[in-house]
């Protein structure tokens, strides 16, 4: 990866960073489609982690000082368990980078939206007031569900649109198939 790929692709989050502090809209933001797509795009596996967690992070701090509630939420078992699925959205895209198409990115951002809701939806089990069973469980999944189609419909719009700005700025030819 060039140089100026770099420039361009971490450009493009730190629009999207801006975008998300600026329009604070739960589950509907490109934070999983910047996990997605970093690790789709960077070659480097530590570009990858680096850039993408660095803003992700960055964005939340941002967020952090404009709201006492968001600041007590960084760090909280909560926000581990969003991290950790970012973790896994990063090495997923990694594993589509050989074959990546339009349709790529828009199966990898309906199985990244699954991803996250399962990832924060357990994480919200351990961590909040549910029973520590099955039924706990199922229980902290069932309250996830209103705000998965924000989730999933963000993360289709901004990966594809990632992708199209990438290719369209790096004069990359996009692939369909």
């Amino acid at each position: 990866m060039k140089k100026q790929d770099i420039i361009i692709l971490t450009s493009i989050i730190v629009a999207l960073i801006t975008i998300r502090v600026t329009f604070n809209i739960p589950n509907f933001n490109p934070v999983g489609a910047i996990a997605l797509m970093g690790g789709v795009l960077f070659q480097k596996r530590s570009t990858a982690f680096l850039i993408t967690l660095g803003s992700l992070f960055f964005g939340d701090f941002i967020l952090g000082l404009s709201s006492p509630t968001y600041m007590e939420y960084m760090f909280s078992t909560t926000f581990l368990f969003v991290y950790i699925s970012f973790i896994f959205i990063i090495v997923f895209g990694m594993a589509l980078k050989n074959r990546l198409s339009i349709l790529s990115v828009i199966a990898g951002s309906i199985l990244s939206a699954v991803i996250f809701f399962l990832v924060t939806n357990t994480g919200s089990w351990i961590a909040l007031e549910y029973t520590k069973d099955f039924s706990g469980l199922m229980s902290s999944y069932a309250a996830g569900v209103p705000f998965f189609r924000a989730t999933l419909v963000s993360q289709l719009l901004f990966s594809v649109g990632i992708y199209v700005l990438y290719n369209l700025a790096t004069q990359r030819k996009t692939s369909v198939a």
